[in-house]
């Protein structure tokens, strides 16, 4: 493994605890809340530590998919969906999935989460991702349109997805490297394309 490799991880690592610091943190909260005698609502702690529980594992199950290793289960596009779709409510942005029930090749499935992953950071403000499959000359081309309000690649993951190196990167950076390593992997690249302000487009393009 090379120096860039290592920053790499060490930068997936900071992503995956930023992801999970703020549930675990009102899961504390929550838990402090009830044994305090003082706290006459013990309901509304127990809501509170039950929803950024479902959050937390949202966040895990996405993340160990798009990161770690989920095995067959990333050609399924049913369990694809899933994760994706749990994890991307928490951030008040909805999925529409019009990639079929085709089994996908695993890493396929995983470049498509990370795809959606960079999506959903190109959309501070919430929104709509449309994943979208479609068969070009010599080519499969998958289409992400994200649309919301600020949609688009803030400067850092434009140079995650220009880097030749993970040196220099922030995590935010490094999620949008990761995905074109994980796409020039399979001969494949990422095309982003701001279409209007309050949209943009994101095409992974594998070629035949």
């Amino acid at each position: 493994m090379g120096q860039s490799d290592v920053r790499l991880a060490e930068l997936l690592a900071a992503r995956l605890c930023h992801d999970l610091a703020s549930p675990l943190a009102a899961i504390d909260n929550g838990l402090e809340l009830m044994t305090d005698p003082d706290f006459g609502d013990v309901a509304q702690a127990g809501e509170l530590v039950g929803d950024s529980v479902r959050q937390a594992v949202a966040s895990l199950n996405f993340l160990r998919a798009a990161y770690g290793s989920a095995g067959a289960m990333l050609g399924d596009p049913l369990y694809l969906q899933e994760v994706a779709e749990s994890w991307l409510t928490r951030r008040d942005i909805a999925l529409n999935w019009n990639i079929g029930t085709a089994g996908l090749r695993p890493e396929l499935g995983r470049l498509l989460l990370n795809l959606l992953a960079l999506g959903g950071e190109s959309l501070p403000r919430g929104g709509a991702l449309t994943l979208s499959a479609a068969q070009a000359p010599a080519a499969q081309r998958y289409g992400l349109i994200a649309e919301g309000a600020d949609a688009g690649l803030r400067p850092e993951m434009q140079r995650g997805l220009d880097a030749l190196l993970a040196d220099g990167l922030d995590p935010r950076g490094s999620q949008a490297f990761f995905l074109r390593r994980l796409a020039e992997d399979l001969g494949g690249t990422i095309e982003a394309t701001q279409e209007a302000p309050d949209r943009l487009s994101l095409d992974l393009i594998l070629r035949s």
